[in-house]
Parts: structure tokens; C-alpha cells; sequence
């Protein structure tokens, strides 16, 4: 009798769980999910997401299940879910995902329709999702607009719309933006009006584009047009230039713009100038570029000027006095904050962050590594690594790889399992390590 009753109380719910289903994710790769989308006449949506990702999860918890959310993707999409620092590695580099999570709408044939990030809410979600279906014959389409801009350079309506439209497809508006500034007649470039407008589009200005030039000389008269707000914020303007700069230039991948920016960086005062910003910068012009040898070179002299800095007994002094004082304050007043502190300079907070820059930068150097040479300077960097601090898991990490690259698979896992073990579990990067100690005893590219 109880088991009829549950038969006939599942066949009333199950219509109803079937009505309020959510997305439907697909466990398969892109290509399939191109070839899938086909042949259904549908397109694809990727959502890119990492582990550590709060609105990445929020999404999943809060906007995939609804039923209203359901209805529009299933019907439109086939819909696919990628890590981006692990299985869709390979697919957010080929897109350019660079934050998360991502919202990518492709036709069948993998053009972008639209990109967009962050959280949204849930009529923002099913609205993209009808853009992008509408976008598919639309004659302003992303790739048309993207054919048409060359062309209109000096057609300031069209600049207008072009840079509206790329906003709604979650684009790079700065081209744009650039390029209407150049031929507006809206405004006085000295008025309130454009004042206005540089603030709200300062994140979009390039170094050595007409929105700095516009700041630039009419910056005097600005000041005195200025609200409080504005005159406390127009002196840090040129900075949110440089950093909308780098932004734009590793979106879109240029390699002529990133080396404006360094130019710039270059002049900025002391003040705002740190030498691992410029470092970072450079090694990632010479990765646009392919340079291998200006990155190994430049790699090479800042890892043994940052050895050369200090000597291993004036680090570890430092550290001490450091934990001394936080061991202090927290005696003074035990705070949870202070307990951190204390924790974190227990093994020596300068001889961390030394340890964590040579395991990053060495790691880059691996991959373009060739000669024996090379292999000596990687191996006199890990036994470094090891006189600064005996058995710590930046060194065993990197000295995993070399291993990995020189085909020592079980030393290398033995080291990389004891790297991810004691791997700092607030870092972001532990992910990675264990994704990659995966791929290391699958034999598989790490």
C-alpha cells in the first residue's frame, strides 16, 4: 500500500519538477557543443567561472536553477560550464577571459555575439540571452559593427551608436571612444559637459589617446568648474588612465598599447612607481610579442637582483624583528586580526613573498627554458630557495616542473604532492596547484 502511494505521489510531482528546471549544463567540449548547437540551430553559452569565484558561485546558486532562466537558454542555447584555470583553460585564453565569471554567447560557428562579466541579476540575464538571439541577423551585429568601424572614422553619429551598441555587447568601448572624441561636435572640450563626460568615461581613455589630451589641456579649467568630489578625484585621473591602459591592452591583446604603457609607467613619480608593476607589464609585452629571449632576460635580472638585495642572514633578522613586534601587539591586544599577523610572520613574511616572486616569475622562465645554462640558473634559483628556507612549498613547487619538463614524472609528483600540501590555503593559487598536480599524474600539459 505505502509503495502504491508512492508511486502515485511521483507521478503527480514529477510534470511539475520537469516545468521548473533550470538550465541545463552539457558535459562536453566545445567543439561538440558547436557541432551540437548546429545541428539543432541553436547557439552556445559559456559560462566561465574559477573556484575561489564568489559571484561565480552566487550565479550557480542563485540564477542557473530558475525555471524562467531555463526556459529561455535551453530553448536557444546549448549551455556549457568551464573553469577557467582547469578543463577551460585552453577556451577562456582562446576568448580572452580575463575575469570572472564570464558570459560568452556564440553562434555555431564560435563568433563571439556577446561577452560580458560579473554577477547579473535575473531579468539582466534572460535579457542577454534575447540580445544575443537578436543579434544573430541584426545589421548591427557584433561582427558587423566590428567590419563597419574602420570605415567610419569620421562619421561622428555612427561613433555614437557604435560605442552604445559595444557596451550593450559587454565590448572594449575605448577605440570608440577615442575616435568620437576626435571628430564630436556636441560639446566644448573645456565645458562642464565634457567634464562630466571624462569622468564617467575615464576608465576608457588610453595614454596617448584624445580623452588624456582633452584632460590634459583643459585640466586648469576644469579645476575651477570642478565639485569638491571632482577636485579631490581630478588629480588621480591620470592614473586611472595608465591602469585603463594596461587593462585594454591585455584585453585586446595589443602589444603597441602595452608598450605605451610601459613608456608611461616609466615617467610616473616615485611615489606611484613599483618595480614588480613595471616587471609585470614588461613580461607580458614579451609575451605578446613571442620574444622568448627578452622575457628569459629580463626574468633573469630581476630574480638575481632581488637575491643580490639582502643577504639570507639580514632576511631572516628582519623577519624576526617583524614577528617580534606583531607578537607584541597581539600580546598587548589579542585581536583575531593580530593573531593573522602573528601567524602569517611566523615563517617570515620577507622571506615569503621573496619565495612566492621567484616561484611565479621561475615558472615563466621554465616554460621558455632551452639550454643547459638555462637549467643551471632555474636550479640555482631553487637551491637559493632552499637556503632561505628549508622545505617550503614555493621551491618544491617550481623544482616539481623542472623535474615534470625533464620527464622525471614520479619525483615530480612526490614533490608537487608535498608543494600542495603546504601550500598557503588562502591563496588563490591553490587551486591551480592541485589542478595541476592532476594533470601531472595523468602525464597530460600542466
Amino acid at each position: 500500500m505505502i509503495n502504491k502511494s508512492i508511486f502515485f505521489l511521483s507521478l503527480l510531482v514529477l510534470p511539475f519538477l520537469g516545468m521548473a528546471q533550470g538550465m541545463n549544463f552539457e558535459h562536453i567540449t566545445l567543439e561538440e557543443a558547436l557541432v551540437k548547437a548546429k545541428k539543432e540551430n541553436k547557439l552556445v553559452f559559456i559560462d566561465f567561472y574559477t573556484v575561489w569565484c564568489g559571484p561565480c558561485k552566487k550565479m550557480a546558486k542563485d540564477i542557473f536553477p530558475l525555471a524562467s532562466v531555463g526556459e529561455v537558454y535551453n530553448k536557444n542555447f546549448i549551455n556549457l560550464k568551464l573553469d577557467a584555470e582547469k578543463e577551460g583553460q585552453a577556451v577562456a585564453k582562446q576568448y580572452n577571459v580575463t575575469g570572472y565569471p564570464t558570459l560568452l554567447y556564440l553562434d555555431a560557428d564560435g563568433k563571439i555575439l556577446l561577452k560580458d562579466t560579473a554577477f547579473k541579476a535575473e531579468d539582466t540575464f534572460i535579457e542577454m540571452a534575447n540580445r544575443a538571439v537578436s543579434s544573430v541577423n541584426s545589421k548591427y551585429s557584433l561582427e558587423n559593427l566590428q567590419d563597419m568601424f574602420p570605415k567610419k572614422q569620421n562619421d561622428e553619429q555612427f561613433l555614437k551608436m557604435y560605442i552604445k551598441e559595444m557596451e550593450q555587447y559587454g565590448q572594449d568601448t575605448s577605440d570608440g571612444i577615442d575616435a568620437w572624441l576626435k571628430v564630436q561636435t556636441e560639446m566644448e572640450e573645456s565645458s562642464p559637459e565634457m567634464l562630466d563626460y571624462v569622468f564617467h568615461n575615464i576608465r576608457n581613455f588610453i595614454v596617448g589617446g584624445k580623452g588624456e589630451q582633452i584632460l590634459n589641456e583643459n585640466y586648469d579649467t576644469y579645476m575651477q568648474q570642478a565639485s569638491e568630489y571632482q577636485a579631490k578625484m581630478l588629480p588621480r585621473l591620470s592614473t586611472q588612465i595608465l591602469n585603463g591602459t594596461m587593462d585594454t591592452a591585455i584585453r585586446n591583446k595589443d602589444p603597441e598599447l602595452m608598450k605605451a604603457y610601459i613608456e608611461a609607467y616609466k615617467q610616473q613619480p616615485e611615489s606611484r612607481f613599483r618595480e614588480d608593476n613595471l616587471l609585470e607589464a614588461e613580461l607580458i609585452y614579451y609575451g605578446m610579442l613571442n620574444d622568448d629571449e627578452s622575457y628569459k632576460t629580463t626574468t633573469l635580472n630581476y630574480i638575481n637582483g632581488l637575491i643580490e638585495q639582502s643577504t639570507i642572514a639580514e632576511i631572516h633578522e628582519s623577519d624576526k624583528k617583524s614577528y617580534e613586534m606583531y607578537k607584541r601587539a597581539y600580546d598587548n591586544d589579542p585581536k583575531p586580526s593580530r593573531e593573522r599577523m602573528l601567524n602569517a610572520s611566523k615563517e617570515g613574511l620577507k622571506a615569503s613573498k621573496i619565495l612566492k616572486e621567484i616561484n611565479e616569475l621561475s615558472k615563466g622562465y621554465l616554460q621558455r627554458a632551452t639550454s643547459k645554462k638555462e637549467y643551471e640558473t632555474l636550479n640555482s634559483w631553487i637551491e637559493y630557495g632552499y637556503e632561505l628556507r628549508k622545505d617550503n612549498c614555493f621551491t618544491d613547487d617550481i623544482k616539481a616542473e623542472v623535474y615534470y619538463k625533464n620527464g622525471k614524472k614520479k619525483k615530480a609528483v612526490a614533490l608537487k604532492e608535498r608543494a600542495v600540501k603546504n601550500w598557503p590555503r588562502s591563496d588563490k593559487k591553490f587551486v591551480n596547484k592541485e589542478y595541476e598536480l592532476e594533470q601531472m599524474k595523468k602525464g597530460a600539459s600542466i
